[in-house]
C-alpha cells in the first residue's frame, strides 16, 4: 500500500451503555436474512504480489479485478493492474496497458463501469492520479496522468447517467469532489468536507455513491473518518454543487477502527455502511442503514463483535445487502492478534435492509495471513501484505464475489484471490 500516511484516531471507544444497548438489538441471529450461506472453491486471478484488490462487474456480466503495483515498481511508468473473466470468475486475463503503460500511477487505484461498458480508471501517484479509460473491455486505453487535484491521497469513484465522480483526499483542504463528463477530464473541484469536518483528522476518504437525477439534480455521497465524531457522511443533491454532513455513527463509537468506512447503494436512497469500531480492545464490525441518500441513518449496530473485524466492505443490490471482511478469532484488534492466529475471509448478508444478518460464514478455509495486520500504513516495518481492504461485489444473480489478498509468506509475497458465492 502507497498512500503517503496512515491516519491514527484517538481511542476514545464506545461507553459500556451505548454498546450494550446495540449488542441487544442486533443479535446475529438467521431470521428471515437467508438460509446457510456456502461459497465455491477459490479461484487464484494472479501470483503479481499486488495488494488491494477491487472487484466490479460490468452490465453483460463480464468481471474486472484491479489492484495497485507500488509507484515506481516499473520504469518509466507504474500502471495499476487489471484483470477481466468472460467466464463468471473461472478464469482471469490480465489486460494490457496500452496507452498507461509509460504514465506514473501504482499507488491506489479503483474502477467503475458506465451503462455502455465503458471502463473508467483511476490510478494514484502521490502527485496526482492518471486517469483512463477504456471502450472495448480493456483491451485498450486512452490516459492522461493529471486528474487535477495536487497532493492526492486515496481516491474513488463513482458514477451516473451524465457523470463520473472522483474523490480524494487533499491537504490542507479536505475531500475534494471532481466531475467529469468521461472520465478524462475533470473540469470542476469542489470541496466535499473540509478539514473542520473531519475534526483535525488526516484521514483519506472511504469510497462513494451516486445516484443518476438528471443534468445537476445527481445525489453523490461518502463516507469518512474523524478524530472525534466517529464516522460521516458527506453528501449532496445537485451534483456536487453544495454539500451537507451526516453521521451514521452518532451515538456509538468515536474510535472507527483502523481502516476505511465503506457505503453501497441499493438504489433509490437505499444506503448501506459498514466500518470498525474498537471496543474495550476488541475491532467489531458496525453497520448503519439510510433511506434517504444519507440525511438520516439508522441507529449503529455491531453485527460481528466476536473475534477481531478487520476492513470490512459491503454492496446492496436488488434488497440485498452483501458484507465481506477479514476476520480473527481472537478477541484482540487487526494489530494485537497473536502471531499464529489465523484470519479468513468471512462473509454475512441481509436480505431485510440489515434487521438481521445471517451467522458468520467462511468464504476460502484456507487463512489468508496468520500474523497481525498493521495499520499504520508506512509506518509499518511488517505485515502490510494486505493492504486496507478487500471487496464485496454483488452480481446479476445476486451471488456474492469476494476479491481479497492471500499472503504466501506473511511478508509480501501475495496472491490475487476470488471466490463466489454458491
Amino acid at each position: 500500500m502507497s498512500r503517503r500516511h496512515r491516519r491514527r484516531l484517538l481511542p476514545v471507544g464506545i461507553s459500556a451503555i451505548a454498546f450494550a444497548t446495540a449488542a441487544s438489538v442486533i443479535a446475529i441471529t438467521p431470521g428471515r436474512a437467508s438460509a446457510a450461506v456456502t461459497f465455491g472453491a477459490s479461484i487464484k486471478v494472479s501470483d503479481a504480489n499486488t495488494t488491494e484488490p477491487g472487484i466490479d462487474v460490468a452490465p453483460d456480466g463480464t468481471l474486472y479485478v484491479n489492484a495497485p503495483v507500488g509507484i515506481g515498481s516499473s520504469v518509466p511508468g507504474s500502471p495499476s493492474l487489471v484483470w477481466r473473466s468472460s467466464d463468471r470468475g473461472t478464469t482471469w486475463t490480465q489486460l494490457p496497458a496500452s496507452l498507461k503503460a509509460n504514465l506514473p500511477g501504482g499507488g491506489d487505484s479503483d474502477i467503475v463501469i458506465r451503462a455502455d461498458g465503458t471502463l473508467v480508471e483511476t490510478d494514484l501517484w502521490l502527485g496526482d492520479s492518471t486517469v483512463a479509460t477504456s471502450k472495448n473491455r480493456g483491451n485498450t486505453w486512452v490516459a492522461q496522468p493529471l486528474q487535477g487535484i495536487p497532493g492526492q491521497d486515496r481516491q474513488w469513484l463513482a458514477q451516473t447517467n451524465k457523470w463520473v465522480y472522483h474523490v480524494v483526499h487533499q491537504e490542507p483542504s479536505g475531500l475534494v469532489l471532481s466531475k467529469s463528463r468521461g472520465g478524462l477530464v475533470y473540469a470542476t473541484h469542489t470541496v466535499a468536507a473540509t478539514a473542520l469536518d473531519q475534526t483535525g483528522c488526516i484521514c483519506p476518504p472511504g469510497n462513494m455513491v451516486a445516484e443518476s437525477g438528471g443534468l445537476i439534480g445527481d445525489r453523490v455521497g461518502g463516507l469518512y473518518n474523524t478524530t472525534t465524531m466517529g464516522v460521516r457522511f458527506w453528501r449532496s443533491t445537485n451534483g456536487g454543487l453544495t454539500f451537507t454532513q451526516t453521521t451514521p455513527s452518532a451515538g456509538t463509537s468515536t474510535d472507527v477502527g483502523q481502516g476505511f468506512p465503506v457505503v453501497a447503494d441499493g438504489g433509490n436512497g437505499k444506503l448501506a455502511a459498514v466500518w470498525t469500531a474498537i471496543v474495550s480492545g476488541q475491532e467489531v464490525t458496525m453497520f448503519s442503514s439510510s433511506t434517504n441518500f444519507g440525511a438520516t441513518w439508522t441507529q449503529a449496530k455491531a453485527i460481528v463483535n466476536n473475534g477481531t473485524s478487520a476492513y470490512p466492505w459491503v454492496d446492496y443490490r436488488n434488497g440485498k445487502i452483501a458484507v465481506s471482511l477479514y476476520h480473527n478469532d481472537a478477541v484482540a484488534t487487526q494489530d494485537t492478534t497473536p502471531d499464529g492466529s489465523p484470519w479468513y475471509v468471512k462473509y454475512l448478508e441481509s436480505i431485510n435492509a440489515g434487521a438481521s444478518f445471517t451467522s458468520l460464514a467462511t468464504a476460502d478455509p484456507i487463512p489468508v495471513k496468520t500474523k497481525p495486520i498493521c495499520s499504520g500504513g508506512l509506518g509499518c516495518s511488517a505485515n502490510r501484505e494486505l493492504g486496507d481492504f478487500q471487496q464485496v461485489v454483488l452480481n446479476g444473480a445476486g451471488k456474492a464475489l469476494i476479491a481479497y489478498c492471500r499472503s504466501l509468506d506473511e511478508v509480501a509475497d501475495t496472491q490475487v484471490r476470488v471466490v463466489q458465492q454458491s
